[in-house]
């Protein structure tokens, strides 16, 4: 398979990845504040559930595409961002999402969540950079 087609829709996966990052950090988490109380953690898990179709796939083919990259070309950067981003969503936005969840949109995990996902998205911006790049050759 030509690596610059590879390469191409690696950096097409990207683009979508932190363009996605960046609509949550500014719309979607700062509209949680706004959110009623009452309901919310049904509002949340409807939420976080349908993100996660959109989301899902996208992550999914990013580390498919960069584990792919890092094994045909070599290098391993994106790939090595992808596991960062991956690692704070475990260890920081994830725990965030489950105090959310139990505790309302007054919480402070609100304001870690929108820091946790700032940090992710500085990562899957510099992520599409530098992939946008290497398929631009």
């Amino acid at each position: 398979m030509d690596l610059r087609l590879i390469q191409s829709g690696v950096a097409c996966v990207d683009v979508a990845m932190a363009s996605v990052s960046w609509l949550i950090l500014l719309c979607t988490y700062p509209d949680f504040a706004r959110w009623r109380v009452a309901g919310f953690a049904e509002a949340h898990e409807a939420y976080t559930r349908r993100v996660g179709w959109v989301v899902g796939p996208l992550l999914l083919a990013q580390l498919g595409g960069h584990v792919w990259l890092t094994i045909v070309a070599g290098g391993g950067f994106g790939f090595g961002l992808v596991l960062m981003c991956w690692a704070l969503t475990a260890a920081w936005s994830v725990p965030c999402h489950r105090r959310l969840q139990q505790e309302g949109p007054t919480s402070p995990a609100l304001g870690e969540l929108v820091r946790s996902h700032a940090w992710r998205t500085v990562g899957w911006s510099v992520l599409a950079g530098v992939s946008f790049v290497q398929a631009a050759g």
